[in-house]
């Protein structure tokens, strides 16, 4: 698709007019801080949002018609999940029974408001991944004859798309195909991946998972709820301590999780020095390589299980729920894996699989293009005085990692800037969508700090954290789309003006 750099207004979805975008339009800092602190004047002008946190339209129409048939009043919550396999691994986690309906090809899991482990439920719903696809619900309503149609959009209209989405990712990944599994979210996929080594490491009496620099909002939730123990290590390049720290430490850890580049700050991991450590101590190493992609930096050789959200650049469009794990062949564990880990992934939806797998065919390309953008922009901004910070690979030491592992002379599609003037009048300033997510077509701009740990924000405690974290409130991420470089650079240009 061709995007236009422009004013989106507060609230609209991100793609525009798109039902089943995975992000909204917040332009100003003010909006971000309205719709973290939930003010219904926002949140009341939201069309869509960040699936996690907000419930699709779609969704809601669907649940809407299934508490009316069944008479469900409001003394009750509905929360409508993938399938029956969602609902006995909800189960199994928080170890109670719920009631449900199975209404079309969707279960809906009904609790009583005032129960003990609603919110605990929830959270579970939003950590492993288990919401239906809008285009799941919209597909119902529409063979009710609830809604008068389907949107259009174009699709691989194939019988089987979940193996042209396997195939290019076996080409990518240079992966086997039957040991990639497709899962229906990134969410799905981390947490399927997480969990299937810790249990495989627990049988050896490994028990704790280490968490190696900034992981993602779930990622993070994963690991502290589904380990018996957890650990932060936050900086990647203290190698040598790290060193120190796990002969000390080995005998108990079980697996070490990792971003290849992490999410926001953009640090690149020394992956054959971390490789070879995790085989020296016996330790599992599962990767989330959806900031880099396939398509720049090869790392399945150097991992157990390697996970990728198609949602991201694999998508390019913002508007697909979807998830991948891909396993090491030449793991000692692969065999174990490929066994436990159908128990915990969920599968895609159908009309998902066509729509990704007519918007992967672009997948390389995508990337080359957006690399190419990458690394104009960081040359000019580099040069602008009014640029106080540029994270980014480029940084030394994550340059010389990246280098041993890049792919396609390519460049990460990410760069995260602070800026000498106020965030506020920075944010407004640029007319690049604004909103949660990467990997889009179009240039995101995102005040990663205040969307991602706004309740950090709040207390001392919180903002000393991340500030040992290295996530200055300041920082905008900017995901690099494919315009002309040209009309990029001159949305910075504005920043001048100010």
């Amino acid at each position: 698709m061709t995007y236009k750099i422009q004013h989106i207004p507060l609230g609209n979805s991100l793609p525009v007019n798109n039902p089943h975008s995975v992000s909204v339009s917040l332009p100003t800092l003010e909006d971000v801080i309205g719709y973290e602190e939930n003010r219904p004047e926002i949140l009341n002008q939201l069309k869509n949002g960040y699936p996690r946190f907000f419930k699709n339209k779609m969704i809601q129409k669907l649940e809407e018609h299934v508490k009316n048939l069944h008479q469900i009043d409001d003394s009750k919550m509905v929360f409508p999940i993938t399938s029956i396999h969602a609902k006995n691994l909800i189960e199994n986690l928080v170890e109670e029974h719920f009631e449900s309906i199975i209404f079309e090809n969707v279960c809906f899991l009904i609790l009583p408001k005032n129960h003990k482990k609603t919110i605990q439920v929830k959270k579970i719903i939003q950590n492993i991944g288990a919401i239906i696809s809008s285009r799941n619900a919209e597909k119902i309503l529409f063979d009710k004859a609830l809604i008068n149609e389907l949107f259009k959009e174009e699709r691989l209209e194939i019988e089987q798309p979940e193996e042209e989405i396997t195939k290019i990712l076996s080409e990518a990944y240079s992966a086997k195909k039957e040991n990639i599994f497709l899962t229906n979210s990134g969410t799905n996929a981390v947490f399927s991946a997480i969990e299937t080594l810790t249990q495989i490491k627990r049988k050896e009496g490994k028990t704790l998972n280490v968490q190696l620099g900034w992981l993602y909002l779930d990622s993070i939730d994963i690991i502290k709820k589904r380990s018996d123990e957890s650990f932060l290590y936050i900086n990647i390049h203290q190698k040598e301590q790290f060193e120190n720290w796990l002969a000390e430490n080995h005998q108990k850890v079980a697996n070490i999780i990792s971003e290849t580049v992490s999410n926001p700050i953009l640090q690149c991991l020394d992956l054959p020095w971390l490789s070879n450590l995790c085989k020296k101590h016996g330790i599992g190493l599962i990767l989330d390589h959806t900031m880099a992609s396939p398509f720049c930096a090869e790392v399945l050789q150097y991992c157990d299980i390697a996970v990728e959200s198609l949602t991201k650049f694999a998508c390019g469009n913002a508007n697909i729920l979807m998830g991948a794990v891909m396993v090491n062949e030449n793991s000692e564990y692969q065999n174990q894996i490929k066994e436990e880990i159908e128990k915990y992934t969920l599968k895609p939806y159908v009309l998902d699989c066509k729509r990704l797998a007519f918007e992967m065919q672009e997948y390389e390309v995508r990337m080359q293009k957006i690399s190419k953008n990458v690394s104009q922009l960081y040359d000019y901004l580099k040069e602008q005085d009014f640029v106080e910070k540029i994270y980014s690979v480029y940084e030394e030491k994550s340059w010389q990692n990246f280098l041993k592992i890049r792919k396609n002379d390519n460049h990460i599609g990410l760069l995260t800037v602070i800026f000498k003037k106020p965030l506020s009048d920075c944010y407004k300033a640029l007319n690049f969508s604004k909103g949660p997510s990467l990997g889009t077509e179009f240039t995101l701009a995102m005040p990663y700090t205040y969307l991602a740990h706004f309740d950090l924000l709040q207390t001392e405690e919180g903002r000393k954290f991340l500030e040992e974290a290295g996530l200055d409130p300041r920082i905008i991420r900017i995901s690099v789309g494919t315009e002309p470089i040209e009309d990029i650079i001159n949305e910075f240009e504005k920043i001048k003006e100010l």
